[in-house]
């Protein structure tokens, strides 16, 4: 039976020649490199597609906002404030969407989600509960 010594493994042909710790090293630098190269197309990729597909988000974004537009005309007091300005903000969402690329709005939403965790946590929550309430009926 063979056991592992320093300089090999005893009682066996394989002794270990060969193999440096630096040759570890550069391999391990390559295959990082490697994973950095396929990281870099992959996000280019999405982020090519996400730039394709952005124009008919801003489409539905600004049905969406003419639905919203009509409701607060035929609402009053505060429901017809809430309506304008939830109008606003999604306005300003769309404008934002439209004029930036992919890049910079995902840098700009991991900046807001660490900054401020618990707003976008409540954002995420009405529009699970608004996107339920749409999918019900």
């Amino acid at each position: 039976m063979a056991s592992v010594t320093e300089g090999g493994i005893q009682g066996s042909s394989f002794t270990g020649a060969g193999t440096d710790v630096s040759d570890n090293t550069g391999i391990s630098a390559a295959g990082k490199e490697q994973v950095k190269r396929f990281t870099g197309v992959t996000r280019d990729r999405v982020y090519h597609q996400v730039d394709d597909r952005k124009e008919d988000l801003i489409k539905g974004i600004q049905g969406f906002v003419s639905t919203l537009e009509n409701a607060s005309k035929n609402a009053d007091g505060l429901s017809q404030q809430v309506l304008q300005g939830a109008v606003g903000y999604i306005r300003k969402f769309s404008d934002r969407i439209e004029n930036g690329t992919t890049e910079e709005l995902v840098t700009e939403a991991r900046q807001f989600i660490r900054e401020k965790p618990a707003p976008f946590f409540a954002g995420c929550i009405a529009v699970g509960f608004l996107a339920a309430r749409l999918l019900k009926e």
